[in-house]
Parts: structure tokens; C-alpha cells; sequence
């Protein structure tokens, strides 16, 4: 019996150990393929790049301040090696331009197919943002599309107006001068009501209310999200089995609601009763087009998409506009002016008066290039490409950093900076078309570019038009990395009314 056990251990170890070097030949051959482009030496043979990034992290940045240094000794197309994965980081705008718009190139779908579902649950499916067949995508980005035309969008402005002011009423009752306001919690409610209203006729009651199941819902289910994306041994760490459990529980939630209006507005029609030409019409006619192609599941998928990125990236803007004119008076205090002088008090903003605003949308723009609304996208090379003038082989994965490409010094002067100016039209210094694109580029720019930067202008004037505000001193400025960037503190200021508004 001991002869047999120890047999049976001396199996065991020998497949262990043949496993082990079939895996480090495998991660051995991986890196191998990539050892002729530049990049940082790993500080592993099994995790590559890991540790040096986690230290960067650890250190209160992101992982787009790792690529930003790792430039300057690398250049702006370099290779990273993450366990056995190699992903070459583009910062380049020409590379840029030859990645997202002269070639092409399609979605990762080793890193796209991981968005898909959060903890196991179908969360953004394969909707219009992590939809890989090329057929189904167009399907989809051609029906999506007719609603964000700028023209259908410009319709919009009375509703921007009055979800602003509803904001401007529910901020002014606290707005003592004295109370710390957490700003980006009460945009994410104002942008997720916006959008459900505009988007899906639905209003979700006044903003004075406790919050909506829906924002709390999508809260959690974007937590369980961005944790995923950050550690992969999350889905399986058995001290995480209560959060797995309620971000399930939010997804769930949040398809079955959505599933729920679906089949309302579908009732509606079938009865012949009024509905509005909103964007769940739109969403819901792609399987009348296309039932073949079209699943109920996928309707589902762009209807959670749509509100996850709708509703988050507008926040965190807003709340990033904030931050950055209470860190820079001297750019508060002009756009104030600008405001004052060209919109007064006027109650209802239109797109004419937002074109005599050319310091708010510089304010905007600059705020995008900071903190842009994609951060990151990823494309994947279908052949052997030459890049840079560096060779690719076919399935590499391409990370492009909108963040860390509008912050390196060889595409932007001065690009720590806070310069609205540098997007005015007579600068004599004009930055590359692709070294600042904030809603990505080529075929899969973001489809609601129009619909946020109208309503984040309306937005932002109407708080210059009412309101004063200050940063609250002592908190931190550190960011954020989750599904989107935003500031960890929320952005607390102190508000209060306008003493004089110009008329």
C-alpha cells in the first residue's frame, strides 16, 4: 500500500511538473513573438509588466500614468506583457489614425468577449458597443444612429433645459455656502433621469427623491463591472460571494425592468395608443427589420448599454468640468463672463446660444482631453501588420490610450495643464487631429457624442447662470478607475446663489 502511494505521488508530481513546463514554454513562446519591439523589461518571467503597474496603482494613479512613463523611455508604440497575454499600447496619433480609421482594424475579441458578462450574468450582451460580428454591428449602429443625428438631438434642448433646472432647484435648496454637496453623486442621478426620460419616457420623479432602484441598480451592477475588469479572481475569491451575489441580483434587476418597458411600449402599440419617437422605438425596431438576425436578448443588451454609457460618462464629465474651473478661478471667473455676458438669465438655453459660448465648448473640449469619455479601446490585428513601422503579428491586441495620448508631452505642450485656449481657433498652436480624441474615432466613435456635449453644455451653463461654488478644501483629487474615470473624493464643493445675474 505505501509502494502504491508513493507511485501514485511520484504521477502526480511528474504531470505537475510537465504542466508547469508546458505552461512556461507556452508563456515563453508568447513573449517571444514580441521580444523585437521596444517595451519595459519584465519584471517577471509569469506576470511580465504586472508588478510595475501595481505599483503605479498603488501609488494612487492608473494604470494610463503607467503607459504615460513608460513612454517617455519607450516611445509611443511599446509591448506589455501581462501573464502569458502581450498587448502593444498605441499613444501615436498617426498610429492612432491608422489603427481606428485607415485600417480599421475590429474589436479585440478576446478583450471585448470579457465585457459581455459581469460575475456570469449577461449584463451589455452584444449590444452595439461589444457586438463582434461585423453584420450584426452595422445592423445595429445604422438603426441606433438615426435617433443621435444631431438634428433629432437639437429637439432635445427644451428637456436638457428642464432637467437642468430641476437640478438648479433641488441643488439651491442646499446651496448654503456651508454644506459639503457630493457634486458627481447628483449628476449620475440628473444624467441617469435625463436619459431615461428622453430616451425610454420614463420619468423617474423628482430629483429631491431618494434615488431611483434603477441608479442604485446600475451603481452596483457597474461596481461589479469595473471589478471585474481590474481582477479577473474576483469572480472567484470566496470572500466576494455576497458582492458577486448582489451585482447578479442589480443585472438581473436592470434587464428585467428594461424587459418590462419593452413589453409596455410593445402592448401600447398593438392597442394604438400614443408613443413618442424615442430611442426604445428605435432600439425595439431593429428586431421588426431584422428578426432573423435580432434577438429579444440583444434589444435588451443595447438598452442596458445605452443607459450605462449614457448615464455614467456624462457624470463624471460634469463632475470633472467642476473640479477643474474650482482648481483654475482665473478660467471659472471667464466663463462666467462669457455666460453673462452672451446668455444672461434667460430661462431657456437653445443650441443658438450655446454657439455664443466658444470658452464653454474650449472649457469642454479641454476637459475631454484630460479626462476623455473612452479611455481605452482595444483592436485586433486579422494578418501580419506593419505599424509604426514595427510588425505586428496577426492577432495582436492593441490597446489605445485616449488618456495617455492627449497627456504626453510629444503630442501635447504643456499637457498637465488646464488650457481651454489651446482649443481656440485662432491658437497658433494646433494639436493633432488625433492627439485629443476623447469619443474615440472612425466607424465606432461614440454614437451619443452630440447627445452629451449638448446636454453637458445647457447643463454647465445654467450652473454658471445660478450658482457659485468652491472645491471643499482638504479632499482628495486622486482618481478613479472603474468602468469610467472619475475623481475618488465625488467632487464635494460648497454652492450658493448668484448674488447678481446679468439680464
Amino acid at each position: 500500500m505505501g509502494l502504491f502511494v508513493m507511485e501514485l505521488f511520484e504521477i502526480v508530481i511528474a504531470v505537475c511538473l510537465c504542466a508547469l513546463v508546458s505552461v512556461a514554454w507556452y508563456i515563453h513562446r508568447q513573449h517571444q513573438k514580441y521580444d523585437h519591439l521596444p517595451g519595459p523589461p519584465r519584471d517577471s518571467f509569469w506576470s511580465g509588466n504586472l508588478p510595475s503597474i501595481g505599483k503605479v496603482i498603488a501609488a494612487g494613479g492608473i494604470l494610463d500614468d503607467y503607459f504615460i512613463e513608460t513612454s517617455k523611455t519607450h516611445g509611443l508604440l511599446f509591448r506589455l506583457c501581462l501573464w502569458h497575454e502581450v498587448i502593444v499600447v498605441v499613444l501615436d496619433p498617426e498610429c492612432i489614425k491608422d489603427v481606428l480609421v485607415k485600417g480599421n482594424h475590429p474589436k479585440s475579441k478576446r478583450i471585448y468577449d470579457r465585457l459581455k458578462r459581469v460575475f456570469g450574468k449577461r449584463f451589455i450582451g452584444d449590444g452595439i458597443e461589444t457586438q463582434l460580428d461585423q453584420k450584426r454591428w452595422v445592423l445595429q449602429r445604422m438603426q441606433l444612429d438615426q435617433w443621435f443625428k444631431p438634428h433629432f438631438i437639437r429637439q432635445l434642448a427644451p428637456e436638457f433645459n428642464e432637467f437642468a433646472d430641476r437640478f438648479l432647484e433641488h441643488l439651491e435648496a442646499k446651496a448654503d455656502g456651508k454644506t459639503e454637496i457630493h457634486t458627481l453623486n447628483m449628476f449620475y442621478k440628473l444624467t441617469m433621469h435625463v436619459l431615461y426620460k428622453v430616451a425610454f419616457n420614463v420619468d423617474m420623479g423628482p430629483l429631491s427623491a431618494e434615488n431611483h432602484p434603477f441608479v442604485t441598480k446600475m451603481k452596483t451592477a457597474l461596481a461589479g463591472f469595473a471589478a471585474q475588469l481590474q481582477n479577473p479572481f474576483v469572480a472567484i475569491n470566496p470572500f466576494k460571494w455576497r458582492f458577486r451575489h448582489e451585482v447578479r441580483e442589480a443585472i438581473t434587476y436592470l434587464r428585467q425592468t428594461a424587459y418590462k418597458k419593452m413589453l409596455e411600449r410593445k402592448l401600447a402599440k398593438d392597442k394604438g395608443d400614443f408613443f413618442p419617437n424615442d430611442l426604445l422605438e428605435y432600439i425595439m425596431e431593429l428586431k421588426e427589420k431584422y428578426p432573423a438576425l435580432i434577438t429579444d436578448e440583444i434589444l435588451l443588451d443595447n438598452f442596458v448599454t445605452i443607459l450605462m454609457a449614457g448615464q455614467e460618462t456624462s457624470a463624471n464629465v460634469l463632475g470633472f468640468v467642476i473640479f477643474l474651473l474650482g482648481k483654475n478661478p482665473e478660467c471659472y471667473k471667464k466663463l462666467q463672463r462669457e455666460v453673462d455676458e452672451n446668455v444672461g438669465a434667460v430661462s431657456v438655453i437653445t443650441l443658438n446660444d450655446l454657439e455664443k459660448l466658444p470658452y464653454l465648448d474650449m472649457v469642454l473640449k479641454e476637459t475631454l482631453r484630460l479626462y476623455p469619455v473612452a479611455k481605452t479601446t482595444f483592436r485586433e490585428t486579422t494578418k501580419d501588420y506593419i505599424l509604426g513601422g514595427h510588425l505586428l503579428p496577426m492577432g495582436t491586441d492593441m490597446l489605445i490610450s485616449f488618456y495617455a495620448t492627449s497627456r504626453v508631452e510629444e503630442n501635447v505642450t504643456n499637457p498637465s495643464k488646464f488650457l481651454p485656449e489651446r482649443f481656440d481657433r485662432n491658437n497658433s498652436e494646433k494639436l493633432s487631429k488625433y492627439a485629443s480624441t476623447p469619443f474615440s474615432a472612425g466607424p465606432h466613435t461614440c454614437i451619443g457624442r452630440k447627445f452629451a456635449e449638448i446636454e453637458m453644455k445647457i447643463i454647465i451653463a445654467k450652473i454658471m447662470q445660478n450658482v457659485d461654488f468652491k472645491l471643499v478644501p482638504g479632499q482628495t483629487y486622486e482618481l478613479t478607475d472603474n468602468a469610467s474615470i472619475q475623481v475618488k473624493s465625488g467632487v464635494k464643493c460648497f454652492f450658493r446663489p448668484r448674488k447678481t445675474v446679468s439680464a
